[in-house]
This record gives C-alpha cells, sequence and structure tokens, in this order.
C-alpha cells in the first residue's frame, strides 16, 4: 500500500511500558519541540525506513496478531516482537529512536493500520539529519546516594567536515562531572565527517544527597542533553539510632541518651561525635558509660561492628524549665553526616532541705526552750507553697510554733521557724524524744529530736551534813572522855 503523507510537529514523549523485550530499552524522553511522523499501511515483507531504523512487519494469518523485526545501525536489534492491534500489545518503544502504533490488523488480509512516530530533538537526543546531534539511550537511570552513575553519550557528527567539539557538564547537585573514553578523563573529542563517537559522562553521587530526582546537562560545544538520576535512598556507610529520642527531666537530673552505631563497610572505620543546636551554655559529652569519666570525641568500630555509647547533656544552673532540641551528629570517613534529632523537656525541680543548729537538748521539768529550725528550698525553678510545720512531742509537753506556716519559699530561699517547748513541771528526770516534719504542697522532711530532762538532787547534801554531824560527834565524845 502506499504510504501517507509525511507529517511534521511538536517531539512526542516516548513512555515505558511493560512489554517490552530485554533489548529494547524504554526510557521516558524529554519534552521535545519537534517530532516527525507517518499513518501509512503495511503488508508483509515490506521492509521500510523510518528514521534510520528498517521496519519489517509480518501478519499471523487468521488473527490480528503480527511479528515486526526493526534494525538499526546503532542499537541492538529487536526480531520478531508479537504486536497485537487489540490493546494489550499495540505499541513498540525501540530505544527512543521509534514508536509504532498498531491502530488496526486485519486478520482476513493481514494489513495493518500503523501509526509510526520518532523525536527529532529531546531530552536524549539533540540535533538533526545534518550538523551535530547527541543521543543517550539511558538518559535516566536509578542510584543509592554516593553510587557512580555512567551515561554513553553518542556524537554524531553529520557535517561535511572533521571536528573537535569541546565537552563540559553541569548539574546542580555538587556531584563530580567527567567525560571519560576507556580510563582516561577527557574535556574534547575527535569525530570525522559523517560518523559518530561515544564517550561516557561519569556522574559521582555523593553520600548525602537526598532522595528525587536529579538533573545533569551534557553539553557538546553548543548542543545539550539532559539527563537525569533518580536517587532511590541514601547509601549510608553507617546507621546511627537511639534508643529514645525524647526525655522529660527535672532540672538538675542527670540527662543520658543512648546511641547505637553500626559500621556497614567491610573495613574499620573512625566516627567523629558531636552534637549541633544546644543552647548557649549548655554542654554535652560522648562516653563509653553513665559511669565513665573520660570523654570522646571520636570513636573506632571495626568493619561490620557496632557500639553503643552515651551522651550526657549538661545544662547550666540557670537553666529554665522548658523544651529543648538538639541534634546528635555522626560524621562517617567520607564526611558523610548521620544526625538523629533529639528533644528534653526539663521540668522544674522540687526539694527541700530541713536543719537545726543541734539534734539534743537539755531542760528542767516546766522549764522551756526554743529550737530553731531551717527549711530550704533546694530545688530548681519552682517555690515551695504553703510550707508549715507539724510536731509530735509526749503526753503533757507544751510545743508552739513560729511562724505557723508560710505561704511560699522561692528556689534557694531559707525560712526559719522557732519551734517553743516546754516540758511538764511534774516530769520525770529521763531521755525523751519530740518530731518535727516540714510540710509543703510539694516536699516534706522530718527529724527527731533529743531532750534531757534533769532535776535538782539534795541527797548530797543531806549525806554531806550527815558526815559532818559524825565526825563532830566522835569528836567530842573524844574530848570528853578520852583523857581517861
Amino acid at each position: 500500500m502506499k504510504a501517507g503523507r509525511i507529517l511534521s510537529g511538536a517531539v512526542m514523549m516516548v513512555l515505558a511500558i511493560s512489554l517490552l523485550q530485554p533489548i529494547m530499552v524504554p526510557v521516558a524522553m524529554a519534552a521535545a519541540n519537534e517530532y516527525t511522523g507517518t499513518l501509512t499501511q503495511t503488508t508483509q515483507d515490506q521492509p521500510r525506513v523510518f528514521n534510520n531504523c528498517f521496519v519489517w512487519y509480518n501478519p499471523v494469518n487468521g488473527s490480528n496478531t503480527a511479528k515486526v523485526t526493526i534494525k538499526s545501525a546503532q542499537h541492538p536489534q529487536l526480531e520478531n516482537y508479537t504486536v497485537s492491534s487489540d490493546g494489550t500489545r499495540d505499541r513498540i518503544y525501540y530505544f527512543g529512536k521509534l514508536e509504532i502504533y498498531f491502530i488496526d490488523i486485519d486478520p482476513n488480509t493481514g494489513i495493518a493500520q500503523v501509526h509510526i512516530t520518532w523525536p527529532t530533538s529531546d531530552g536524549s537526543s539533540s540535533g538533526s539529519s545534518t550538523g551535530t546531534s547527541l543521543t543517550c539511550n539511558i538518559p535516566g537511570q536509578t542510584a543509592l546516594a554516593g553510587d557512580k552513575v555512567v551515561f554513553p553519550i553518542t556524537i554524531q557528527n553529520n557535517n561535511n567536515e572533521d571536528k573537535t567539539y569541546t565537552l563540559s557538564a553541569t548539574s546542580g547537585t555538587g556531584w563530580d562531572l567527567r567525560f571519560t573514553s576507556g580510563s582516561n578523563g577527557i574535556y574534547k573529542v575527535f569525530v570525522p565527517k559523517m560518523q559518530s563517537t561515544t564517550v561516557n559522562l561519569e556522574v559521582m553521587t555523593n553520600a548525602a544527597t537526598g532522595v528525587g530526582e536529579k538533573k545533569i546537562t551534557a553539553t557538546v560545544d553548543d548542543k545539550n542533553i539532559d539527563l537525569y538520576v533518580q536517587i532511590t535512598s541514601i547509601n549510608q556507610s553507617a546507621e546511627v539510632s537511639t534508643k529514645v529520642t525524647s526525655k522529660i527531666a527535672s532540672i538538675g537530673d542527670k540527662i543520658y541518651y543512648d546511641i547505637w552505631i553500626k559500621n556497614l563497610q567491610p573495613k574499620e572505620n573512625i566516627y567523629k561525635l558531636a552534637v549541633t543546636g544546644l543552647p548557649e551554655n549548655w554542654y554535652y559529652r560522648y562516653k563509653e558509660s553513665t559511669v565513665s569519666i573520660e570523654e570522646m570525641a571520636e570513636t573506632v568500630i571495626p568493619a561490620g561492628g557496632e557500639k553503643t555509647l552515651v551522651l550526657e547533656i549538661v545544662p547550666p544552673n540557670s537553666v529554665q524549665a522548658g523544651e529543648y532540641n538538639f541534634t546528635a551528629a555522626v560524621t562517617t570517613p567520607d564526611g558523610q553526616v548521620i544526625a538523629k534529632d533529639l528533644n528534653l523537656r526539663l521540668k522544674s525541680s522540687v526539694d527541700m532541705s530541713m536543719t537545726s543548729s543541734k539534734l539534743a537538748y537539755s531542760a528542767k521539768p516546766g522549764e522551756s526552750f526554743n529550737i530553731d529550725v531551717y527549711v530550704t528550698n533546694t530545688g530548681n525553678g519552682a517555690a515551695l507553697t504553703n510550707v508549715g510545720l507539724e510536731t509530735t512531742a509526749p503526753e503533757g509537753w507544751l510545743v508552739q510554733v513560729t511562724p505557723n506556716s508560710t505561704n511560699s519559699i522561692k528556689a534557694g530561699q531559707t525560712q526559719t521557724f522557732r519551734v517553743k517547748v516546754t516540758p511538764p513541771g511534774n516530769i520525770v528526770a529521763s531521755d525523751y524524744d519530740i518530731t518535727i516534719k516540714a510540710k509543703s504542697d510539694q516536699a516534706s522532711k522530718e527529724k527527731d529530736y533529743r531532750i534531757t530532762i534533769t532535776v535538782d538532787s539534795y541527797i548530797p547534801y543531806i549525806g554531806g551534813a550527815i558526815i559532818v554531824l559524825v565526825v563532830a560527834g566522835l569528836f567530842i565524845v573524844y574530848r570528853k572522855y578520852g583523857r581517861r
């Protein structure tokens, strides 16, 4: 059948489909400005040439399927690829050079209604049938962050003279880019007239690259070709984790985080340790354990090994209650920083102390004495509220507290309470105990006091008088009867 007339317009985008044979390269093409196509009918064993590709079509008798063979000087041959007009296998994408869409295959005549289009300029090729054209069969590749990606770029010199081309490449990723031929790095390449040569653009991604599509533009003289790398995941040389990322602590408490590091490489590595984002005057230290006194700036982990470290956070004494965020940072030998965000919520600490000048007192029956009790707020931030003393004394004892209570004691401040104690007048001399308890809404403390009661005794005086009288009596008797 006679071929339909040639169409011209904008470049189509070639989409990948799952039905392609392994030798076909179904790459997504960047949007183009021009395309060329034709709507034609074809019959058995009628080879046609489109975009420098030879296409053979052989229908399968009595069906709406056919076998298609495509040959090209630049790409592997596609041979006897089965197509159908039933919507399941009705398209062929051949290395970004052809799209063949089978609209209808007549099972009786074997004649196919076919729409064939091909790009003239897109993300994987640049140029035309004259001048210079650039082609990359795999303009989009997937990789892990840190991997090397190689793009083979074919430079077609369609000019009537030999040319030496200057090569360059750019990207906004900070990756290392270089052109190579074999094992040699190059920046210029010679291509004879009406011939082509292939150079490689090596792209060295880095481990810090985020996940997503990244664009590279290769330039050959005034021709550009856009290439793409889809970073699927971060290729880390180490794994870092924490048991707990958020903690609640009282001001003044010791604060520890467990940091676990695993060396994922088959060699011994040294990892640098740091913390970023700490507030001013805060301090941190990495240690082997909570009881260790040695600080660590780095740690050595053998190939495939792992280690758990302790990160201690030390806020200043003047720290305020609140929520704080900071980051534990582990730097690998290749400069990759693995960060773990940590959170700390500090709450005001509450505590009190209760002291006196002594815990033992002496008194006489019926005589009063004073015990001065000092209650101090030893917490951080919060005040002690409704602070007062409770006393427990033996029956018949009188105890008075001045003042009865105080509304609050601020952190670091002290309140003095005077306890006046009066034992009964008829009490027996002995040791007695009094308990004084300091109480507040937040905390309490108590102490026991030993009271020794003493009484006056006349027995020594009476005994002494008796002795004197006896001695005096003996003396008188001796004077009266002694000379006889």
